[in-house]
């Protein structure tokens, strides 16, 4: 058997998780890295199931698995939390999470693989993890050849777009400018050159720096030599891209928002965060004793962004005003109930569909109950 194809039967036999608990970026280089000696015990989410089948193939002795086993699972984003940031869409390495900039995210289950890689980037931790059991999971499992070529989908598109890039900055550099705009361009790279090169050494470091971070963990967790050993390489790298990035020149001066601009973008983060936290804590159940800072926090937090607001030299809104009718007060309330009920049960649906175990039935009746019940009162309510 070549070396090709003894690469290519032992990535059939991986779950396809990308997930790099393996040491590796992806399920196809630590095939590779088989095909050359490297030992079969390194795949969690495969478990010894995966193991057994490279024994067989390879004519190995079995190896005992180096980390915990990872049972097949999917992420879910909590998206009434979701800021928008589009963190998690970077890191997914087989594009199953959609949304846009400061708009909504979510996850395409059936293209999830559980690889967890969208937990860490999130600024606001709406992401769960929620295990598969039964016939969830075997389908998971068998849908190993489908992740591959997203996987391999999504690898070809990020070379598209590095090489669509290149040809751009190729085709600027080529064109003859005028004797200004050769010593301009003599002097420094073009503004936008400069905020594309230094945006994505700033993306490169902070991944270097989660996976540093995961593999910290599992190293002061099961503390192998191999686990040593790749510590050691990720902070090599991690260094590295630090050191680019601090080399690299920052997008230009001119384009760059204002201090009171600036301050007012954090203020809008940090708010976004305490929000976040005290709903945490609230569905966690925690005492009023440990809420009461959480919410502190979030009342400093919207005191901030009042201050900011004015602080950041942006004109007041224009007002208009328009004659209205009065609102009536009991027919809004009657139609925010019926809204929330009805975000309610939608959100039970959807973690329902993930994962059938993770809704009791009493629950569910319960919320189709709420929403029956907010829609027929507003149906029988008569303004006065």
């Amino acid at each position: 058997m070549s070396n090709a194809l003894r690469i290519q039967a032992i990535d059939a036999l991986l779950p396809q998780t990308q997930c790099g608990k393996c040491g590796h970026p992806g399920c196809k280089p630590y095939a590779e890295g088989i095909a050359q000696g490297e030992a079969i015990n390194k795949c969690p989410p495969g478990g010894t199931a995966t193991i057994h089948a490279l024994a067989q193939l390879l004519q190995v002795p079995e190896l005992p698995l180096e980390l915990p086993a990872v049972p097949p699972q999917i992420a879910l984003i909590r998206e009434d939390e979701c800021i928008g940031c589009t963190k998690c869409i970077q890191a997914c390495p087989v594009d199953a999470i959609v949304g846009a900039a400061k708009l909504m995210h979510t996850v395409i289950t059936a293209e999830c693989t559980g690889c967890e890689l969208c937990v860490a980037p999130c600024p606001v931790d709406c992401i769960d993890i929620l295990p598969l059991a039964g016939a969830e999971a075997d389908l998971q499992r068998q849908r190993a050849d489908q992740f591959r070529r997203r996987h391999e989908a999504h690898q070809a598109r990020l070379a598209r777009d590095a090489a669509q890039r290149q040809a751009e900055r190729e085709t600027r550099s080529s064109a003859a400018p005028s004797a200004p705009q050769a010593a301009v361009a003599a002097a420094a790279p073009s503004s936008s050159e400069a905020q594309e090169r230094h945006k994505r050494l700033k993306i490169e470091a902070a991944m270097a720096k989660v996976a540093l971070s995961k593999a910290e963990k599992q190293l002061a967790a099961h503390g192998t030599a191999e686990l040593q050993r790749q510590v050691e390489a990720l902070r090599q790298a991690a260094e590295l891209a630090q050191r680019e990035l601090a080399a690299a020149q920052p997008p230009a001066a001119a384009s760059a928002p204002s201090g009171g601009e600036a301050a007012l973008k954090q203020a809008k983060i940090a708010l976004a965060m305490r929000r976040a936290e005290l709903g945490k804590a609230e569905r966690q159940g925690l005492d009023e004793a440990a809420l009461q800072p959480l919410r502190q926090a979030l009342s400093a937090a919207e005191q901030a962004l009042h201050q900011a607001e004015a602080a950041s030299g942006k004109p007041a809104p224009e007002l208009v005003r328009t004659d209205k009718s009065g609102v009536d007060a009991q027919l809004r309330d009657l139609k925010t109930e019926q809204a929330y009920a009805r975000a309610d049960l939608l959100r039970l649906e959807r973690r329902l569909t993930a994962n059938p175990a993770a809704v009791e039935p009493a629950v569910l009746d319960a919320a189709r109950q709420r929403l029956a019940a907010a829609e027929q009162r507003l149906h029988d309510y008569q303004p006065r």
